[in-house]
């Protein structure tokens, strides 16, 4: 006797999701035995299909059923690495209120020259080429700073919003800002040997490039706050700041400038 029609559906839709999964478990296993392997070998290194599968303990058909070619794979790969390094950013962007502003910038810092200067050839390889869903070769890059620049830009533009700040003007520098920290951290931090010529005589170690540009990116800030007529202190306590801006922008007032006090 035949099954109703909506239980045959409803069968094959279970069918199809259990295989889906299992998938997408095959690849995360395959994606992640791949990172092991890059993080292990020089930077650079030609690491095989082969090698792959022994890591994921797949076999080298299951690889070549799971993506289209070696190039789709790779692809993969770098959207994987550039997906859980911006978690790792997204969480370093929560602010803290029991730090001051100075060093919540300086533990931002901290994360991403710390990720990379910890994962060189994850930073490398993630900037090498495509990125899975772009057909430009340089995506990887790209992609990777729009990312960040939008993240960073979402999280400042949701707290002005909230204060009635208008900052759209400024939208550009959040651009700006990854493409200077990514530069710093390219010259120091990936390719360090190359930084000797380069006039740079201070001590070429994570904490303090990530000090220079939480300094650096301090200053941008405020200097333009300061032209807008606002003054900001990065020694003082996060919660405190935001009450006072959050509770002067409810009275319809500006922000404490120098003149009037904090």
């Amino acid at each position: 006797m035949d099954l109703p029609i909506d239980v045959r559906k409803r069968r094959k839709q279970s069918h199809r999701r259990r295989w889906t999964e299992h998938n997408s478990t095959r690849q995360t296993l395959i994606l992640e035995a791949a990172v092991e392997l890059i993080e292990e070998h020089d930077s650079g290194a030609e690491i095989s299909i082969q090698q792959i599968a022994e890591r994921a303990g797949l076999a080298r058909s299951v690889l070549y059923r799971q993506f289209d070619n070696r190039e789709d794979l790779d692809a993969r790969i770098r959207e994987f690495i550039q997906l859980r390094a911006i978690e790792q950013f997204e969480t370093a962007m929560v602010l803290d209120h029991g730090k001051t502003v100075g060093e919540t910038l300086l533990d931002i810092m901290r994360t991403v020259v710390g990720w990379a200067a910890e994962h060189p050839n994850l930073y490398r390889f993630e900037q090498s080429g495509r990125l899975h869903g772009y057909a430009s070769p340089q995506s990887g890059a790209v992609v990777g700073r729009q990312r960040l620049a939008e993240l960073v830009w979402q999280r400042f533009s949701t707290v002005t919003a909230v204060l009635g700040i208008d900052v759209r003007p400024f939208h550009p520098l959040a651009h700006g800002v990854i493409g200077l920290v990514e530069g710093v951290v390219n010259q120091y931090i990936i390719a360090p040997s190359d930084s000797g010529d380069s006039g740079y005589s201070g001590p070429v170690d994570p904490e303090a490039i990530a000090e220079l540009l939480a300094t650096s990116v301090w200053h941008l800030f405020s200097g333009h706050a300061a032209d807008k007529g606002y003054r900001f202190d990065r020694d003082a306590n996060t919660a405190a700041l935001l009450g006072g801006l959050l509770g002067t922008a409810a009275d319809g007032k500006r922000p404490p400038t120098e003149e009037s006090g904090r």
